[in-house]
This record gives structure tokens, sequence and C-alpha cells, in this order.
């Protein structure tokens, strides 16, 4: 693609853009919001913005768009669906967008792990997608039950994690831990004990032999086997369930995403007290270390003034103001680090603590795809994320020793990862 025509915002030329988005409910309210502020400060740009369902169906409809040429001008997706369209030759390159010295932005106020991930080096180190909206994995926990049992606070290491639950169920005859069948959360305990990153991607491969995932793993069946902690798979509510567990105080603890913090606000109703904190580490004294994900903006390449009102718009999404807005609104965390100067954003941190503790939590946070600190190496297929949460509710639920999910993971893994490395590398 060329570059960017360098111009200012009053000569922009007037266009109308496709935007493709996965919010409904209030979400889809607040983006609609943020798209009339973003036409009344750019009335010559019209943006048609449309629920297309969640990032499946979104992503089957764009599939269909690229069959029939008639695809929007961006969407909101994950990285691996960001390489694929780029092979296909759809995607605009925002690599001169963002560096240009007069349309550009400055990458310094963003997260560095945001912009590396959006870098693609299996791509030629284009930027491919840009950050728009992120989340960490946090501890939820019950702070009335856990002072009433004579703690200071939430555990701060897996020890103290183990400890605390055997006084739970004891002295209260529950279990601490309500634990959800999710990749994220799994990569967010094998981070804590050092297994950052996953995937090896020069060997096509897993760490999953390694000391860092045996300890993970080894954790996740201890919880189980000694009733610490309790699945959630085959709930009818199980997308939710954890959440329905800790408003109804039946566990001390989960670990979720930080997103779902106004759901769990609303869930518990003042009835009991309770916050975030860091997820517990191996060590006393670490860093809280944890998981980053999100979906970035992803623009198609159509004609040159409709992909400047893209990039404008793209631009007026991560805007200090808007990224406020939406974190308000949304329980997602900025992908701007000067939105935490901002007073907008101080007075809501204020109002809610455990959005406060987890944007205090949010530097420590590193992306789950195997990445360098210029960009990402090659994010891996979806289908590896199946592959952990299957063998995570095995273990889970005793249908698999923790050797066995070991053995599977690491097997299965590298033909998973060796077969689709190779087609992404050629070779």
């Amino acid at each position: 693609m060329a570059e960017p025509t360098t111009t200012t915002l009053a000569e922009l030329e007037p266009a109308t853009i496709q935007f493709w988005h996965v919010y409904s409910g209030p979400l889809e309210e607040a983006m609609n919001e943020l798209v009339a502020r973003f036409e009344a400060k750019y009335p010559q740009i019209d943006v048609e913005a449309q629920f297309t369902g969640g990032y499946y169906p979104t992503g089957q409809k764009i599939a269909g768009a690229i069959e029939a040429n008639d695809l929007p001008n961006l969407t909101v997706a994950f990285e691996d669906a960001a390489v694929n369209w780029g092979r296909a030759g759809v995607l605009l390159d925002l690599t001169d967008y963002v560096h240009d010295p007069v349309i550009g932005v400055d990458v310094a106020d963003f997260l560095p792990v945001e912009m590396a991930r959006n870098t693609y080096l299996s791509e030629g180190g284009r930027m491919l997608s840009f950050p728009w909206t992120v989340a960490i994995a946090v501890m939820f926990y019950n702070q009335d039950m856990l002072s009433g049992l004579g703690f200071d606070g939430p555990a701060e290491t897996w020890d103290e994690f183990l400890a605390q639950c055997e006084v739970i169920l004891n002295d209260l005859n529950k279990s601490c831990y309500s634990i959800q069948v999710d990749a994220s959360m799994w990569n967010a305990t094998g981070f804590t004990f050092g297994g950052f990153p996953t995937i090896d991607v020069e060997a096509r491969a897993t760490r999953y032999g390694e000391e860092p995932w045996t300890k993970a793993l080894d954790l996740f069946a201890t919880l189980i086997e000694e009733g610490y902690g309790f699945p959630t798979v085959g709930r009818a509510d199980e997308a939710t369930a954890n959440l329905s567990d800790f408003a109804s105080q039946q566990v001390a603890y989960i670990m979720t995403s930080s997103r779902w913090v106004p759901f769990v606000e609303e869930g518990v109703a003042g009835s009991f007290n309770w916050s975030v904190g860091a997820v517990p580490q191996e060590f006393e004294g670490a860093d809280p270390v944890t998981v980053l994900f999100g979906p970035n903006a992803v623009a198609f390449n159509t004609t040159e003034a409709e992909n400047l009102a893209t990039w404008e718009f793209i631009k007026f999404l991560s805007s200090p103001e808007s990224q406020a807005y939406w974190a308000e609104t949304s329980g997602n965390l900025p992908s701007r680090l000067s939105v935490g100067d901002s007073v907008e954003y101080a007075a809501f941190l204020e109002t809610s603590p455990p959005m406060a503790a987890a944007w205090e939590i949010l530097p420590y946070a590193l992306s789950e795809l195997p990445m360098t600190d210029e960009g990402n190496l090659g994010p891996p297929p979806f289908s590896f994320r199946v592959l952990q949460q299957d063998v995570q509710a095995e273990l889970l639920t005793g249908n698999m020793t923790r050797e066995e999910a070991q053995r599977k993971l690491v097997e299965d893994g590298a033909t998973l990862l060796g077969e689709y490395y190779s087609n992404l590398f050629g070779s």
C-alpha cells in the first residue's frame, strides 16, 4: 500500500465508513455515543456502526465479505484474525499512519506491550492492527470472609493461598475457589511461576514440559484433590457461574477478567465487602505478573479517502478522552497511559476501588502471545486455545491426571503448532 497522504483534519475529504463491531446492549449504546462524538467533531465523516454478533460470527461475516469484495472499513478482532486477513491482502497496513509526523500518534503514550502486541514480526514488522481496549486477569476476593477468619488481606503467594483455602474449608466448610475453564486464567497462573511465554515459536512447540508449567498443573490438581476449589464445567450457566458463586458467597475467590468488575458489583449489590487484587505469585515480593488481553482495531484497505477517515476514527477511539469514557462505561482498562492523569478517570477510580486496583496491576501484565519487546512473533491459532481449555477441563473434572494432561499438552501442542508455524513461516 502507498504511504498515507499527509494532511490536516480540515482537508479530509467527505467519506462514509462502515464499522462492524461485537458490542451489544449497554456497550453498543456506549459505542454509539463515541460515534456521535466523532461525527460531531468531524462532520464530513459518517460512521455506520453495526453490531455483527460476537467475534466468531463477525469473522464469518468478514470471510463472506472478502469473497464478495464488499468489506467494511473497520472491525475489532484478535491477532490471529489480523494475520489471516493480512495474508489475504485485504488489510490496511497502519504502520505509516501511526508514525506519520502530522497524522500519527504519540506511541510513547500507549502501553508498550500494546504497541508490541499490534506489531507483527511474522508479517515483516507491520502494524496490522492498533490498540483499542484491554483487560487483565485479577483475583476477586471477599474481604469480609477473609477478615472474619483473621486474614489481613488476600493471599500474595500460592502457598499462602493454599493455607487460606485450608482454613476456609475447615472453618466454613466451603471451597475457597470457583474455577472457570479459561485459557487466559490458565496462562495467568502459569506466568506467575515463570511460564511466559507459553509457546516456543522457534521450536514450534509449547513449554508445557518445563518446570513452571509442571508447578501450575500441580496447583490446579491440588486445588481439586484437597477440596479447595471446584470447576464450573458442565453447568448451565458455565460462562458466568464463577461470578454467581462469588456473589452468593459460596467461595472467597475467583480469578477472572477485570472487565467483570461492574457485573460483580451488580451481583453483590452491597451485601458484602469485596475487591480485586493481583493473582498470587510463586514468591513473596514478586512483581504482580498477570496476563493482558483484548481486541484490537483492524482496518480494511479501500479508498484513500476512506482509509484516512478510518484512521482518524481509530485515533479518536484511542484518544485519552474516548479511552476514559469507554473504560468507565465498559469495565475495560485504557490502553493509553495518559488516561491515568485525567481528572475524569481519576474521579472514576475513586468511586471504584476494584478498578483502581486493576489499573495499578496493569503495568505488570504480559501478553498471552509469544513476544519480544519489538512485537509479537506470530499469534497462535485459536485451536491452540481450544486445546488448552479442553485439557484444563479434563484435569479439573478428574478425567486426566496431571501427568496425562501435561503429556497431551506437549504432544498435541507440538503437532498443532508445528503444522501451523511451518505454514506461517513457510518452513
